[in-house]
């Protein structure tokens, strides 16, 4: 499936402040686990690519983009890409983040690109965070 990021209101297709009960009746059949005892169910919709992390409320605040999903930014295409490539793609459209050990926030537009060998040459991008405003703080 095919997701595009709509900064700071979540994906296209999923949008933070939605009960989780609305999106597992348009989004069908997920496995639910907690990533810790005391942590907050997630849902994983394994054949989409995609978790969900819900509120105290049960509405979104946090997704998770995998392969085997597809999701871009301004036609960009994000996952299971060089690493390098796709940050200078975002660059020279002006999408300019901070970067770390692990990847690279875009705190503005509230996505971050997750590659867990960032500063090494063909690393790859294997996860898209998209985060609700004010998740971090």
């Amino acid at each position: 499936m095919s997701f595009n990021i709509v900064p700071r209101e979540g994906l296209d297709l999923v949008r933070f402040g939605e009960e989780r009960a609305e999106i597992r009746a348009r989004l069908g059949e997920c496995v639910t686990f907690r990533r810790t005892p005391a942590g907050a169910p997630i849902d994983h919709y394994v054949n989409l690519g995609l978790m969900l992390s819900f509120d105290a409320s049960d509405r979104v605040e946090f997704i998770e983009v995998a392969e085997p999903a597809e999701i871009f930014f301004g036609g960009i295409s994000l996952l299971g890409r060089g690493y390098r490539r796709v940050v200078s793609e975002l660059e020279q459209n002006g999408i300019v983040g901070v970067e770390d050990d692990y990847g690279v926030e875009f705190r503005d537009l509230c996505f971050s690109l997750f590659a867990q060998a960032s500063g090494e040459d063909g690393s790859q991008v294997e996860g898209v965070s998209v985060f609700a405003p004010g998740y971090y703080g």
